[in-house]
């Protein structure tokens, strides 16, 4: 898998080094959800983590980035889109 092999860049450690983490939620992925589960755990007092992949704007199975297919390149832009169509006759 090539996730396993990934080296964090700031330590010079690959991800198969062993560490030791103490947190009470850790969240994979920071998508809409991943965010939204994260923020509203801090604010009760959760430590937490995120994991998300190296970022990039076309995500595949080893780039991505904070935000998620709909955020990136899914729902959100496409709501955007739409909205500005509607304002097509005052660019004519």
């Amino acid at each position: 898998m090539a996730r396993k092999m990934l080296i964090d860049g700031e330590l010079g450690q690959t991800a198969t080094d062993e560490k030791q983490y103490d947190f009470d939620l850790f969240v994979i992925g920071a998508g809409s959800g991943g965010v939204r589960a994260s923020r509203t755990s801090a604010a009760f007092g959760a430590k937490v983590a995120i994991c998300e992949l190296p970022f990039h704007p076309v995500s595949s199975e080893v780039i991505g980035g904070v935000g998620g297919t709909c955020v990136i390149r899914g729902c959100v832009p496409k709501k955007i889109l739409v909205y500005a169509a509607q304002f097509r006759g005052e660019f004519e």
